[in-house]
């Protein structure tokens, strides 16, 4: 490598004293980029301390404390009494403009190259489409998937954390059972069995840290890689998504009135080793899986040995009557693992889920421990036992009744003629078909100028796309937001029918 023997008269190098970040972290970052980029060759002599100083207009203090820094990691070398240099036998990333002082973080990802080589399951997962966007941490009309946090019982809950912790033994601390906390294993065993019409034990239940990890814990036991797995079409993302990150092959198996065609899955991939399916609540569709449909599916996947994994993520919150018996309340061949989320009964940031195995696989889940927090789920056990959460899902019926009452309403006086929405008896969501030759995509980007996050029924399918629609979820809104929220909505889809489409290859 060649050694420059030369001095730099000046670095060339910009400080932002109104940045957060500090001037000799400033420092430090400039001048390592530089000598990575190759702009400061190996051996080169800097300038003095002194001199820096006076060039940045900053305390000499600063410069030297940047120095430091450098000088430790490598990247001088000072020499006593004399000079300071650049490290003599650095390796140079040479033409690598990732390395450029003054690019911002971000850029310099976007520039560094194609990155390390990905499995083919991988690349599949990056290009799987995700859904709608999220456009802001606070819920607003009408982001699907938020449930009602005004109406949650936070001081309550606050108050079982706390007891929780005060009394917390050491086991409980340790760590616990890692099939999960026995009192809530027992708490949901009881619950589902009660309002789900599920049939198990408390050993047959796994808390697992949500419903995207329970799914990727049975697919990634139950996959060999390029198998095939039957998932809904339209359907939820994240089903797809597990199916990629576990190796699978997803199948997509289109879903009408009834739900998931079994008869297209038979002829699509007979052999499937999974079925992934919401048969209560259908996503984003929110249609029931049919008896029939129901018994031809249990008979597929007895008579093939494959496994069908139950998604029943809302499905408690039927706005009249009591909610449908659960598809692993109908499995007597053990076929079925039954999955549950509390995300969506209490409030998202509590990562807890939990699966119902069938019993001849309570073995094979014991050896594969869930990472879930044990305080949080002693404090969702005490919640459930004390009947907190019976409580809590009766006044989320009545809400979410009113709620989804009021945006059909609402739907019906400011978007009659354009969009026709499907009927709401179950969950926080509301599917509309646009009864009109538009976009859907190009109406969710319109109402997301204006202030509105509605997801595009397009997003959410695998195959062929067959229908253009809206997906409104009402669960996170006031019923007066709601009104507000579809005079927005008309505005959006007046403007999508106006604006014409754009040009091939731009951005929607």
């Amino acid at each position: 490598m060649k050694t420059s023997t030369g001095v730099a008269s000046s670095l060339l190098l910009r400080l932002d004293s109104r940045s957060p970040t500090p001037l000799h972290e400033q420092l430090f970052e400039g001048i390592r980029a530089r000598i990575l980029a190759g702009a400061l060759a190996p051996g080169l002599r800097l300038p003095s301390s002194r001199q820096l100083a006076t060039e940045l207009d900053v305390a000499r203090s600063t410069v030297l404390q940047a120095m430091d820094a450098l000088t430790a990691e490598g990247y001088l070398v000072a020499q006593a009494g004399s000079c300071t240099r650049v490290a003599p036998e650095l390796p140079i990333l040479s033409g690598d403009r990732s390395r450029e002082p003054g690019l911002p973080a971000a850029a310099r990802a976007s520039t560094s190259g194609k990155g390390p080589r990905l499995a083919a399951s991988t690349r599949a997962l990056k290009a799987s489409p995700v859904g709608a966007p999220r456009l802001g941490a606070a819920p607003r009309a009408f982001r699907p998937g938020v449930p009602a946090l005004d109406l949650f019982p936070t001081a309550l809950w606050a108050r079982t954390v706390s007891r929780v912790h005060a009394r917390a033994s050491t086991g409980l601390l340790d760590g616990g059972d890692p099939s999960g906390h026995a009192p809530l294993r027992e708490a949901v065993a009881i619950h589902v069995s009660v309002s789900r019409g599920v049939r198990c034990s408390p050993e047959q239940v796994f808390i697992t840290a949500g419903t995207q990890q329970a799914f990727d814990e049975v697919l990634r036991l139950a996959l060999n890689p390029g198998d095939s797995v039957w998932v809904e079409d339209p359907g939820y993302p994240g089903a797809r998504r597990a199916v990629l990150s576990a190796g699978g092959r997803p199948v997509p198996i289109p879903v009408d009135g009834d739900g998931l065609d079994v008869g297209e899955g038979l002829a699509r991939a007979p052999r499937a080793r999974v079925a992934l399916v919401a048969p209560s609540h259908q996503y984003p569709l929110g249609v029931t899986l049919s008896l029939a449909r129901r018994m031809a599916l249990l008979q597929w996947a007895e008579r093939t040995r494959s496994l069908i994994i139950e998604d029943d993520y809302d499905s408690e919150f039927r706005h009249r009557g009591r909610p449908f018996t659960a598809l692993q309340g109908l499995d007597d061949a053990g076929c079925v693992v039954y999955v549950g989320t509390f995300s969506k009964s209490m409030f998202p940031g509590l990562r807890l889920g939990f699966l119902v195995v069938p019993p001849s696989l309570v073995d094979v889940f014991s050896a594969a421990p869930a990472p879930a927090s044990t305080l949080e789920q002693a404090a969702l056990a005490l919640f459930l036992a004390e009947g907190h959460f019976a409580r809590h899902l009766r006044r989320m019926r009545a809400a979410y009744r009113e709620r989804g009452e009021a945006l059909l309403e609402a739907l019906y006086a400011d978007c009659s003629g354009v969009l026709t929405p499907r009927p709401c008896d179950t969950g926080m969501q509301v599917c509309a078909s646009l009864a009109v030759p538009l976009s859907d995509l190009r109406v969710r980007d319109e109402a997301a100028r204006l202030g509105v996050e509605v997801a595009a029924l397009s997003d959410y399918f695998l195959g062929r796309r067959r229908e253009s629609g809206l997906i409104f979820g009402f669960g996170g809104v006031r019923p007066d937001a709601l009104r507000e929220g579809t005079r927005t909505l008309a505005r959006a889809l007046e403007a999508a029918r106006l604006r014409p489409p754009q040009l091939k290859g731009r951005t929607r």
